[in-house]
């Protein structure tokens, strides 16, 4: 299986992933993860990566420009029409795009299994006060690993990987380990009826995300037609915060 990280830090994915579980699977040939800077991609002389957000507020949002072109230059990608969701197609490949999001979904056990059926799994780190809205034009889904506050995606990112990868045929060297884990067992028990209490158990930790946040967005005004919603360009700040509010989720 192929994980691909989209990450400003590539040393902080191979510092970890060439190490026990992670590094014993590749040198197996039974994974393979590369880190991918999308700072490589950006277009101006100061290799920027990010921008003030339109509408004005704190802090910087990633570029959408970066992360499409870095995602194009994927391999298995190189041919494909990424430019919405909707045109990606991907044949005979079973692959997802996730974007690293404190407001996405809850990572769990029967996330990694379906992962872990892949071909590959490419993987969008964010940094700052998070991606351009545009971004998640690009990907099948945004995904959290829990409620509290990191520096970026790389940290969820690496815990994706290695609860994907161990599931793997042979990635573990002991098979009865892997049965034996305490979610991977609350899995197959609720597929065969456990009890509502005992389910319980093992979702103390995936509680649902609480935060509520509205889109962002920063330059290029128009990227391959997708705009900044033009309220956000009109300088009007009671109606930008009452769209903020009307679109936070």
């Amino acid at each position: 299986m192929q994980f691909d990280i989209l990450t400003l830090f590539p040393d902080l994915i191979y510092n970890y992933s060439s190490e026990s579980i992670l590094g014993r699977a590749q040198k197996q040939g039974l994974i393979d993860i590369s880190a991918h800077n999308f700072r490589d991609f950006t277009t101006d002389k100061h290799r920027r990566v990010d921008d003030t957000p339109y509408g004005g507020g704190p802090g910087m949002v990633l570029q959408v420009q970066p992360i499409y072109d870095c995602l194009k230059n994927i391999k298995a990608l190189k041919h494909e029409n990424i430019k919405t969701n909707k045109n990606l197609k991907i044949k005979n490949l079973k692959l997802k795009i996730i974007a690293l999001d404190p407001a996405g979904k809850k990572f769990d056990e029967r996330m990694a299994e379906k992962f872990s059926k892949l071909d590959r799994l490419v993987l969008i780190c964010g940094r700052y006060e998070g991606f351009d809205a545009r971004v998640y034009k690009l990907v099948d889904e945004r995904i959290s690993v829990g409620d509290y506050v990191l520096a970026g995606g790389e940290l969820p990112a690496l815990t994706i990987v290695e609860a994907t990868a161990r599931l793997i045929t042979g990635v573990l060297g002991n098979t009865e380990s892997l049965k034996e884990e305490t979610f991977t067992k609350g899995t197959r028990n609720k597929e065969q009826g456990t009890s509502d209490r005992q389910k319980n158990n093992y979702s103390l930790l995936l509680t649902p995300y609480s935060s509520k946040e509205y889109p962002q967005y920063t330059k290029p005004e128009n990227f391959n037609g997708l705009k900044v919603p033009k309220v956000l360009l009109s300088g009007d700040h009671k109606k930008i915060g009452e769209w903020r509010v009307k679109n936070s989720k």
